[in-house]
Formats: C-alpha cells, structure tokens, sequence
C-alpha cells in the first residue's frame, strides 16, 4: 500500500511539473537571446538595434544609427551637428527597457530618431517571437548597403509588400573631392555623395534599370550582371540582398 501511495505520489507530481512547464512555456512570447533589427530606411538612414531578452523581459537594447550613404554616425562626428544624438540614444534605451516595450516617448528635438529607434525594436521583437511570422518578410522599405571600397558603395532601398518586392532603388556612392583632395569627417573616414545624372558611363545607369527591373519581375536579388558595368552590377546585387536580410521577419 505504501508502495502504491508513493509511486502514484510520484505520477501527480511529474504529471503536475509538467503542465506547469507546458503552461509557463505556452504563455511565453519570445525567445531568449540577442535579436538585431533595423528601422525602415530613407533619404536620412535608419537605426539598428541590438535587444537582449530574458523570460519575455527585454534586458538591454543598443542603439546605433546610420546615415543616408549607409555611414554611421558617431557620436564624434554626428554630435557636431545634433548634438543630443547620444542622450536621445541613451534616454530612449533606458525607456524601452524600462517599459518593456518599443512604445514609449519620443526624445525632445529628436522625432525622427525616436520614431526610426521605436521601430526598429518593434521589429527585432518580432523576429524573436516564439511563433513565427507568417511571411518571410516585414512590409516596409528597407535600406541595404554594399561593401565599402575605396571607389565608392552600393546603396538598396527595398520595398515589400505581402512578401512582395514592389520597389528598388538604387544609388551609388563615389568620394567627395574639393580643390583635388578627398574630403573626410572629424573621424577619418571618407565624406560621398552619389554619382548624378551626370555622371559619364551611360552602362552605369542602363545597369541601374535593368537590376532594378530584373529584381522586381524575379523577386530575388540573384540576377544577371549588366555588360559593361560589372563593377557596379555586384555592388547593386550586394546591396539589395543585404536589404532583403534586414527585411525578413524571423532571425
């Protein structure tokens, strides 16, 4: 009998350990770990990320931002110019973590920061959900950036819509030159702007259509390279498929 009452004993709990595993996971939201996701990107950049997160709390989150050519913007450098750009940074962390959530208030004379650093949190939680999305990729307009190089970079601007590439644009990057010299930031690092209408290599800019058309009507950025701008055709390439990496919606 004593036998009986305590190998039943045994049975309850065990069946007990595990409905309360099985309810604690179940009601669980996301995954444990380090998720890195960007804002939507334009004309200004967008942010990136980094959310560290532990039993659906978010623990810390990193913030860096990042310019139209794709260039970071250091506090260094960029501060000469906003110079709040680290305590909008540091506020908008400590909000987030604070409130266990993207939604919180924007920084005081930095809107456009608060809004992209919001979303980019929004979406690094939605690629550590337990249950993964539907689609493989966000809606949204996602910028890509190709290695840089000495002679200038690729820069993607990706639209999808219902897993749907909808738009591309295209730009590439060359350095900026006054009285025949390199112009460079407080940091070092190389000051561009992108090749104009102007600039005088018709297949560079027939090789900008016919990617941009290519990765529409195939849906992937693994296109044909164009003849005659073999250089530019892969920075192009890199560029959307490192938007397309940025876009999708599972890490």
């Amino acid at each position: 009998m004593r036998r009986f009452f305590v190998s039943t004993l045994i049975t309850v709990l065990s069946l007990a350990l595990i409905v309360f595993m099985y309810g604690n996971s179940s009601s669980r939201v996301y995954r444990d770990g380090t998720f890195t996701a960007v804002s939507q990107g334009d004309k200004y950049g967008y942010a990136m990320v980094t959310v560290t997160l532990e039993n659906d709390k978010i623990k810390s989150v990193a913030i860096k931002e990042f310019d139209g050519f794709g260039v970071e913007k250091l506090y260094e450098v960029y501060g000469q110019f906003f110079p709040a750009i680290r305590e909008a940074h540091e506020t908008l962390a400590k909000r987030i973590v604070e409130a266990n959530s993207y939604q919180v208030d924007v920084f005081t004379g930095a809107t456009g920061t608060s809004k992209k650093v919001m979303e980019a949190v929004k979406f690094a939680l939605e690629k550590a959900k337990i249950e993964p999305s539907k689609t493989k990729y966000l809606d949204g307009t996602f910028m890509g950036v190709s290695d840089f190089t000495a002679r200038g970079h690729a820069v993607a601007w990706v639209t999808i819509e219902n897993d749907t590439i909808v738009k591309v644009v295209l730009e590439e990057t060359t350095p900026s030159v006054k009285d025949g010299k390199t112009v460079v930031d407080a940091a070092g690092r190389t000051v561009w702007v992108f090749k104009g209408g102007d600039y005088p290599w018709p297949e560079f800019h027939e090789a900008k259509t016919a990617i941009t058309k290519a990765v529409i009507e195939k849906q992937t950025y693994q296109v044909d390279v164009y003849t005659g701008a073999t250089s530019s055709s892969n920075k192009f390439i890199q560029a959307i498929q490192r938007a397309l990496e940025w876009a999708k919606a599972r890490q």
